[in-house]
């Protein structure tokens, strides 16, 4: 007698099995991953209420976005003509936020990124004088709209800085008060490396008095003047804070000398500081890079990829497809060698998830049954292929499916 099941997925791959397998799911969980041509597969199918073919495509743990800032989403057209840079561009745009304006591009975004296969996602908002609390009340918005589709966790993001934008200090405070997550930070934008550690200790100061983890973007540029993620490294041991403070960019880190490099890259892996690379920052129409991932992976860092912007101030392109991070990430940082496709797989997969604290890895019996189904026999191929058809799953629920023909969402209700 097969046990019982809710949903049933026939014919896919996993990565790592030989042959066709079949997914079993019962309350949200993966219960059973089995040979699809056993005796235990096909009473099993006879036994399912629901059957999804998989077409033989690829069956894998569904992505996560470790990385983003929905509160700008497809706000690129609202930016006025003559802005000098992405900053000015940005603050330009987000002067003229509204709740009801940033609820309605963010949910459109998280929605794409769900079509995608994204049911974990990590939002970063502006809590500025400039953009007040609005884009928060807006993403808070948004994220109660799409909780059947993802989880979405929300960082205090002061992008204007603390000591030149004094105000941010009470709005960060009052966001975490009103739904905010965790405390974020950009402390190169400080004048001065004084002023910088200073934001770093503050940005602590904040985390521990919430009790919070720590998001922050560090050393946004390629340039060896960008000094901060060895001191966040130093006050993560201080405060012992480690495994839950996030750097994202940390790009001056590539064209540090490479002693210096070593040096940092080892502070990081002893503060367990868990790192996102941007591979859209390739893009930027400046000096930017991917960091030292492979550097930082061989010293024991945990190393994911995030999305950053998508059609905003500053970034006009953008997908938020994990696969073109994926991609991006593949021929941005120098991955060539045997198994590179793996790594870069993880980095939106497994280890993004681990970069917010979740579990590393692909499929797990007894585990949530967050799945996509790719129409692509293997990793490499979804990667070489992409865009394509997908189904993503959130707790064994079929939530949103895109297809190749228009490259189109369609979201399934609620």
């Amino acid at each position: 007698m097969p046990a019982e099941l809710d949903l049933l997925i026939r014919g896919g791959r996993v990565h790592g099995r030989d042959g066709l397998v079949d997914v079993h799911i019962r309350d949200g969980k993966v219960t059973a991953v089995v040979p699809n041509d056993s005796d235990a597969a096909r009473a099993a199918e006879a036994a399912a209420p629901e059957v999804l073919d998989a077409g033989g495509g690829l069956v894998s743990r569904s992505f996560t976005e470790p990385h983003y800032h929905p509160d700008k989403a497809y706000s690129r057209a609202l930016a006025p003509a003559g802005a000098r840079d992405g900053f000015e561009r940005a603050r330009l745009v987000k002067a003229g936020f509204t709740p009801e304006d940033v609820a309605e591009r963010a949910t459109r975004a998280l929605r794409l990124a769900s079509a995608n296969g994204v049911t974990r996602l990590r939002a970063n908002v502006d809590v500025d004088s400039v953009a007040g609390l609005r884009g928060l009340a807006g993403v808070l918005t948004a994220r109660e709209r799409v909780a059947h589709l993802m989880d979405v966790e929300i960082v205090a993001f002061p992008q204007e800085g603390l000591a030149r934008d004094p105000e941010s200090r009470s709005l960060l405070v009052e966001a975490l008060r009103s739904g905010a997550d965790l405390i974020g930070s950009w402390p190169n934008v400080e004048d001065g490396i004084e002023a910088q550690k200073a934001n770093v200790r503050e940005i602590f100061d904040l985390a521990e008095r919430f009790d919070v983890d720590v998001d922050i973007h560090a050393d946004c540029m390629i340039d060896p003047a960008e000094t901060m993620l060895e001191y966040i490294a130093q006050e993560t041991i201080r405060r012992g804070y480690q495994g839950r403070v996030l750097a994202s960019h940390c790009c001056g880190l590539e064209v540090y000398e490479d002693a210096d490099a070593a040096r940092v890259v080892a502070a990081v892996a002893e503060a367990d500081v868990r790192i996102v690379v941007v591979p859209l920052n390739l893009v930027d129409g400046g000096p930017r890079g991917l960091s030292r991932p492979m550097g930082l992976m061989a010293a024991g860092a945990v190393v994911a990829a995030g999305s950053d912007n998508m059609n905003d101030g500053w970034y006009a392109l953008g997908t938020l497809d994990p696969l073109d991070r994926a991609q991006m990430t593949f021929f941005g940082a120098g991955f060539h060698d045997e198994g590179a496709v793996d790594t870069v797989w993880d980095m939106v997969c497994g280890q993004s998830a681990a970069v917010l604290g979740g579990r590393p890895g692909d499929i797990a019996v007894g585990e949530d049954a967050d799945l996509v189904l790719l129409d692509a026999p293997d990793r490499a191929t979804a990667i070489a292929n992409m865009p394509s058809a997908r189904t993503t799953l959130k707790r064994g629920r079929v939530v949103s499916r895109r297809n190749t023909a228009g490259h189109t969402a369609e979201l399934v209700a609620t």
